[in-house]
């Protein structure tokens, strides 16, 4: 007999009113036993106000689900989801967020993730919410790759509440992205493995515009710069860098002979952005945490970067030993 775990979904989110609310609204309709999950909200918007809170709670009782409702000054999406689970009960922390809806059976696909104690984290399948534009259509998230390189993507994620409490929750001097490699990162330090779970899933609201794209990837590039010197691996991700500027040279070079040349031009666009912002990372921009010093950290980071499978692919194709 499968155990049922207690539950609690945490959703962080900033003056987006509209897509909150068909994000809380999926959450109150799951699958899963009412009297066995709650939903955390954090909110650090403009607009809340007690009136805000007392609608959202009167919404949540017709549906017998207990909602705990926090306002906290912006501080970044980590710091928010500290905050979520220093107030969670649950046994499994499931992760989403406010541009998200969840399937019905989210929760419960999640769940089954968790069977056997080896396994710290889940991660379930993310699809784009009505793609229309090529923006849109370009700015997918790869889950199964995500965990292949040692992290999940936080928007359709759980853990386990005492593993994320043995790695110190979410790092908050991550702003700009990168906090879901770095914790996912930490959990495999201690032995945790991350698995996919197809069956959950979340339509993500995807960038509807290039210039918004064009910032979340630069942020990234930036987020992912600082975090190689949390862990003291600044010259290895040069390398990364390096590789990265190959590929976009290369893909502007064969810009002529390919068949979709706007998503390939769409393509070079945001790789250029992603890179200036490791660039501007690596130049300008500090680590202040304590940094961490693991072999099985530089591991999972190597691979994170991707480096030791570009080496294992030309060993291969050379011969090499």
């Amino acid at each position: 007999m499968k155990k049922e775990f207690s539950v609690s979904i945490i959703v962080c989110t900033y003056n987006r009113r509209k897509l909150f609310d068909e994000c809380f609204e999926s959450l109150l309709n799951q699958s899963y036993p009412k009297d066995n999950y709650e939903i955390i909200v954090v909110d650090s918007s403009d607009d809340f106000s007690e009136e805000l809170i007392k609608n959202y709670k009167e919404k949540a009782e017709r549906h017998r689900i207990m909602l705990k409702y926090f306002y906290q000054e912006p501080k970044g999406l980590a710091a928010a989801r500290n905050l979520g689970i220093k107030n969670a009960r649950g046994e499994i922390i499931c992760f989403t967020d406010d541009d998200c809806v969840a399937d019905r059976f989210w929760v419960e696909k999640l769940v089954e993730g968790f069977d056997n104690e080896q396994i710290g984290g889940v991660g379930g399948e993310i699809k784009a919410y009505n793609p229309k534009t090529s923006v849109e259509k370009y700015a997918k998230m790869d889950q199964e790759s995500a965990i292949r390189n040692s992290f999940l993507i936080t928007c359709n994620a759980a853990y386990r509440k005492d593993v994320l409490q043995q790695v110190g929750r979410f790092d908050p001097i991550f702003k700009f992205g990168a906090d879901d490699n770095d914790i996912g990162l930490r959990v495999r330090s201690k032995g945790y493995e991350l698995k996919y779970a197809p069956d959950a899933i979340i339509y993500h609201k995807h960038r509807t515009t290039l210039n918004d794209l064009i910032k979340q990837r630069y942020n990234y590039g930036v987020g992912e710069a600082i975090l190689s010197k949390k862990y003291g691996y600044s010259s290895i991700f040069m390398q990364f860098i390096i590789t990265k500027l190959l590929g976009l040279f290369y893909s502007i070079a064969t810009l002529p002979i390919k068949l979709e040349k706007n998503m390939q031009i769409l393509n070079i666009i945001v790789t250029s952005a992603y890179v200036l912002g490791m660039i501007k990372g690596i130049l300008f921009d500090r680590y202040r945490g304590e940094r961490w010093k693991s072999e099985q950290i530089r591991l999972e980071f190597l691979e994170e970067m991707k480096i030791l499978r570009a080496f294992r692919k030309l060993r291969k194709k050379y011969r090499l030993r």
